[in-house]
């Protein structure tokens, strides 16, 4: 129940007027749809084999137009390419681009690009007679993680699906290696309002598809105007809630983490590689 729907019931209760709520709900469940990810690329220079990447899930949920979870990320993020490619600016690493599709069914899209191109895990080894199954479900599997050549190679990746509200810091994902690297890029930009660094977790979304594989992934701190219980997966997630300032600096803030990231001569310390069965990507959502 949206908050403004509740609110009404809460204040006619207080009035002492009855309520009666009524659901009709519908479902149909189509066999295995297909889906499409969108991948877009600034090819690099004398690195150009190895990718830092920019990124946020363009499905939303079923009931409304999905503005701010997470169309605001999706354009954000395309018009960080775009300022990357205008400015004519040299990269030395590619920089791509990814806008999944399934984020809300399981991160499906991310996790099915990570395990294509990176890493994924293989089947569990068969129990032994009498013992219990390995735990799968949902996660997928939870085999050995089998990497690929460009694991090795990839530099980072930076993830927007926290609405419309401005970026104020990122999230470290326990990558306490980072911390001076990210506080030293915030530095000039301390003007567009980015100074914080959250040394935790945060999860249900598309970065978790690379951290999950030992990749350096990472998710964007913003402001909660406009989402959360306001907009976050009901009917009033539609465009009057965007707010264009706020992805505007948005935009310029991912371009200047992507540039740096392209362009410093090491790539972004990772955390060490998950234990087999862990990391599998969470369950997605946001």
């Amino acid at each position: 129940v949206a908050a403004e729907h509740y609110g009404r019931v809460a204040r006619m209760l207080m009035k002492n007027i009855p309520v009666t709520l009524e659901a009709d709900i519908k479902n149909t469940f189509h066999p295995k749809p297909t889906m499409f990810n969108v991948v877009a690329e600034i090819p690099g220079t004398d690195k150009a084999d190895e990718i830092v990447m920019l990124g946020g899930h363009f499905d939303s949920w079923h009931n409304s137009t999905g503005a701010t979870d997470n169309a605001a990320g999706s354009a954000a993020m395309m018009e960080a390419m775009r300022i990357l490619k205008a400015s004519g600016v040299r990269l030395r690493r590619t920089v791509r681009l990814g806008l999944w599709n399934g984020e809300e069914q399981g991160l499906i899209g991310s996790r099915d690009y990570v395990a294509t191109h990176f890493a994924g895990r293989g089947a569990s080894p068969a129990p032994a007679a009498g013992a219990a199954p390995a735990p799968g479900g949902r996660g997928g599997p939870v085999g050995p993680l089998e990497l690929k050549p460009a694991h090795a190679k990839f530099a980072g990746y930076f993830n927007i699906d926290n609405g419309t509200g401005a970026i104020r810091g990122i999230y470290l994902q326990g990558n306490p290696a980072v911390a001076p690297i990210f506080r030293a890029w915030m530095e000039p930009l301390r003007d567009l309002g980015i100074t914080h660094i959250n040394p935790g977790n945060t999860g249900g979304t598309d970065h978790q598809s690379f951290d999950g594989v030992g990749l350096p992934g990472f998710q964007f701190v913003q402001d909660t105007v406009e989402y959360n219980t306001v907009t976050h997966h009901y009917n009033m997630d539609s465009y009057e809630r965007l707010q264009p300032e706020d992805m505007r600096r948005n935009a310029t803030l991912a371009a200047a983490f992507a540039f740096l990231a392209a362009n410093r001569d090491d790539r972004l310390p990772r955390k060490p590689m998950p234990a087999p069965g862990a990391g599998r990507g969470g369950r997605g959502g946001q």
